[in-house]
């Protein structure tokens, strides 16, 4: 119907997997089901084909994060790289949300003494 919105649903893979076997047990049909539960009788279909892929298992649709552990490291003096053209623009940002804006050529020792000293 016009100037009627639609609101859209997102369905978990359990979900999925729940419509997906009403659509495959005996007697119904996917057009039914799809009616049923609001959905396009298409969208049945490609979720048919994802669970056969194995894409609706549960465990591999959530994510999984691996711990890690950040160490302070010691400071090491870097050789600073000689540039053609040592002009441009930096630009940094901190925790705090201040930003450091350094236009033009920077002299790194000096850089380098100014965020240690914004950094405390």
């Amino acid at each position: 119907m016009p100037g009627r919105s639609r609101q859209r649903r997102l369905w978990s893979c359990p979900g999925k997997r729940t419509l997906v076997d009403f659509a495959r047990a005996t007697g119904s049909s996917v057009t039914e089901v799809a009616q049923a539960f609001g959905v396009a009788p298409s969208q049945l279909y490609t979720w048919r084909k994802q669970m056969a892929g194995g894409e609706l298992d549960v465990d591999q649709a959530m994510a999984t994060f691996a711990r890690i552990e950040v160490n302070d490291l010691p400071e090491v003096e870097r050789a600073v790289a000689d540039c053609p053209h040592p002009a441009g623009r930096i630009v940094v940002a901190f925790a705090s949300g201040a930003r450091l804006r350094i236009d033009g050529t920077v002299d790194p020792t000096a850089l380098r003494i100014v965020l240690s000293e914004l950094n405390r």
